[in-house]
């Protein structure tokens, strides 16, 4: 499963799935670990005409997520209680870094906003503080897999600390099938949706409030 990091501003397509494949050595004696598949999310967004252009920066904080999702493993959904990890395959990161990387990416390449960064890099007017739920392969034992996708987001006043706005974000995109590269795209798209809704409700909420 494999995806890219970097974002390009202004292009509707998706990016092709780049696989690396990866050898791991294990330290001391020598030994071998079977090769590992990274996975890095290659997501292109494009400007959209309605989308509000504001004067104040935003803040994004590093997604909150349990223990199980703020790992670079995959998981995959086998029942409603039960999660395993995709063998022989990662992230290019932990999760919850690797999401607010893109994240910040894509809010900066709406060209909507004065500032995207990260905590401590810049004075913003607002915070954007998420808390990971899900982010998993779903396989009910269809003839495909899909990609699910919970995301709880606030939207904080900085100069009060103040919660100004709450949404809890949700995506379900079918895969085109049980494998790999299948499930790639299918993670993809689910993450396009989510940001894409996201810029949206962000920049309606802030202007709300400044309002």
């Amino acid at each position: 499963m494999s995806l890219s990091p970097s974002i390009y501003p202004n292009a509707l397509r998706l990016a092709s799935v780049v696989l690396v494949a990866l050898s791991l050595s294990a330290c001391g004696l020598g030994g071998r670990s079977a090769p590992v598949t990274i996975v890095a999310p290659q997501i292109d967004l494009e400007t959209q005409a309605q989308w509000p252009e504001v004067d104040w920066a935003l803040q994004v904080r590093r997604p909150v997520a349990d223990r199980m999702r703020d790992s670079e493993r995959i998981l995959i959904r086998t029942g409603s209680s039960r999660l395993q990890t995709y063998p022989a395959v990662a992230w290019l990161d932990n999760a919850p870094d690797m999401l607010q990387a893109l994240m910040i990416h894509a809010l900066d390449d709406s060209d909507r906003f004065a500032a995207v960064g990260r905590p401590g890099n810049l004075r913003a007017r607002f915070a954007l503080a998420t808390e990971l739920r899900r982010f998993e392969g779903v396989d009910d034992h269809a003839s495909a897999m899909a990609v699910e996708l919970v995301i709880q987001s606030n939207l904080i006043d900085q100069r009060s600390g103040a919660v100004v706005a709450s949404r809890t974000f949700r995506v379900t995109e079918p895969a085109a099938g049980n494998q790999l590269d299948a499930l790639v795209p299918a993670f993809e798209r689910a993450i396009q949706s989510y940001f894409e809704d996201l810029i949206d409700w962000v920049l309606v909420e802030g202007q709300r409030q400044e309002r």
